[in-house]
């Protein structure tokens, strides 16, 4: 699926702190994707990957993200310097619904302040890069299009946890099986803060996806 010249996002896997790296697809072949040598995000300096490295890699096509697994296999001189990834194949590929992303159900703590001095504690029904959904405790009533701040919790596979202190607003409170939900959009989200968030959807998805409870 992924073609020549497609730029390809990739990330470390069980690394702290998190490196992002872009470069762009060479050549495909023997599943096998040749790229070019990546630059590191935050200092735009080319980097050398040793073999072996467990990468996370994303790409754009149709103007749908995918991302995928890989792993750093080697590299090659010819017919110019290329180091080439393993391709796990397209059935590996977890895309991305852009319609405010893909929603995952996920329960993990949130705090939403209201005031300087008043918070309210509750977890997530699900979450995307767009926003999520938060069980509304009750007594509490949030009117749509109140802006609030949220910090919020997002375990990952790596045992690590991030905490994201994010901006949003209300869009609409619903109920679900009895239980009060509200819908957060949110706002003036940053790309690392984006990029954490999809990272926990992607692993999210992967996880039950070899469960089989998720098609993509």
């Amino acid at each position: 699926m992924i073609k020549v010249g497609t730029s390809l996002m990739l990330e470390t896997i069980h690394t702290e702190p998190l490196e992002r790296y872009k470069c762009k697809v060479v050549e495909v072949d023997d599943a096998k994707i040749y790229i070019d040598y990546p630059i590191q995000v935050e200092t735009n300096k080319t980097v050398f990957l040793i073999d072996g490295t467990q990468l996370k890699a994303s790409f754009v096509q149709n103007q749908s993200p995918f991302f995928f697994q890989t792993e750093v296999l080697g590299r090659t001189k010819k017919p110019i310097p290329m180091i080439f990834l393993n391709d796990p194949g397209t059935d590996e590929y977890v895309k991305v619904q852009r319609r405010q992303f893909v929603r995952i159900d996920a329960s993990v703590d949130v705090s939403i302040e209201l005031t300087d001095t008043y918070f309210v504690p509750t977890i997530t029904d699900d979450i995307s890069a767009g926003g999520c959904a938060v069980l509304l405790p009750a007594g509490v009533e949030l009117p749509s299009g109140m802006n609030v701040s949220l910090y919020l919790v997002l375990p990952m596979n790596t045992g690590e946890s991030h905490y994201l202190s994010l901006k949003g607003e209300i869009i609409r409170t619903f109920n679900k099986e009895e239980r009060a939900i509200t819908s957060i959009e949110f706002r003036d989200l940053d790309e690392g803060a984006r990029q954490t968030i999809l990272r926990f959807c992607f692993d999210r998805q992967l996880a039950l996806r070899k469960k089989g409870l998720l098609e993509i």
